[in-house]
């Protein structure tokens, strides 16, 4: 069995049993603890999984904050659909924030239809990409960078973006539930989320149907911080009530 193949297996091993030992997978595979162990690092790199002494857990749940490269992989045509819809808010001469998410990032490759924009980002994959597509006119935050989710964040990124003013501020988040509005699995993250929110005048969330009915650490925002919410489906009838009485707007791309 060769490597990559291995650790498909290993990852649906952890993700049946959230956690696992060396000892037992080696046992199981058929392979050294030598081998499992390089795999292991090997997958860890990639944000797939987090190593423990002696063994391995799936990364998942309220305070974990998946990779890039997973959430990159994870409902791309949703994104794809999202990303259309929301590109249809913007107007030649915007200004723009982007967060660092994957669904955010769907929008850059529509951007070329427009001129003079100007595009505020924390994210380094995002900031790369506009630089390579589009003729946009980009700013990156300072601050921290965190390496599984391509983010730059902390006190400078945010200091940074409080000094800018923009019309449009495009979000995602990792939760959307009717009692507890916008989540994060990072604190950090949701700080510079807000921030972008609160000094944008247009304020829209990006989230395809798995975020619906989940609630992570931090709160970034109530519905009522929000103009709208793009989603490839609509949400649970509780979430829309929610959603409506706030009086932020549900634009579904399966609807529009």
């Amino acid at each position: 069995m060769f490597a990559p193949e291995r650790q498909e297996e290993i990852l649906a091993i952890i993700k049946e049993r959230k956690s696992v030992s060396v000892t037992d997978l080696s046992k199981e595979l058929f392979v050294s603890p030598a081998t499992v162990r390089r795999d292991l690092g090997a997958m860890e790199k990639t944000g797939l999984i987090r190593r423990l002494h002696g063994g391995a857990i799936v990364l998942e749940g309220s305070s974990d904050e998946t990779s890039i490269f997973m959430r990159e992989q994870e409902n791309v045509l949703a994104k794809k659909e999202i990303a259309y819809v929301a590109a249809g808010l913007i107007k030649t001469g915007n200004s723009v924030y982007l967060d660092s998410s994957s669904t955010v990032g769907k929008i850059i490759p529509l951007l070329k239809r427009f001129s003079f924009i100007s595009i505020v980002t924390n994210g380094l994959k995002n900031a790369l990409l506009l630089s390579e597509t589009t003729n946009a006119r980009v700013y990156v935050t300072c601050g921290m960078i965190q390496s599984q989710s391509n983010s730059i964040l902390g006190a400078d990124t945010v200091e940074y973006l409080s000094k800018l003013h923009t019309d449009i501020a495009f979000i995602s988040c990792n939760g959307v539930d009717a009692e507890n509005g916008v989540t994060e699995a990072n604190l950090e993250q949701a700080k510079v989320k807000q921030t972008m929110l609160r000094n944008s005048k247009l304020k829209v969330l990006l989230a395809d149907g798995s975020k619906f009915g989940k609630t992570f650490m931090a709160k970034t925002a109530d519905f009522s911080d929000l103009d709208y919410l793009v989603t490839d489906v609509m949400p649970p009838e509780p979430c829309v009530q929610a959603v409506e009485k706030s009086g932020c707007k549900i634009l579904c791309a399966s609807s529009v």
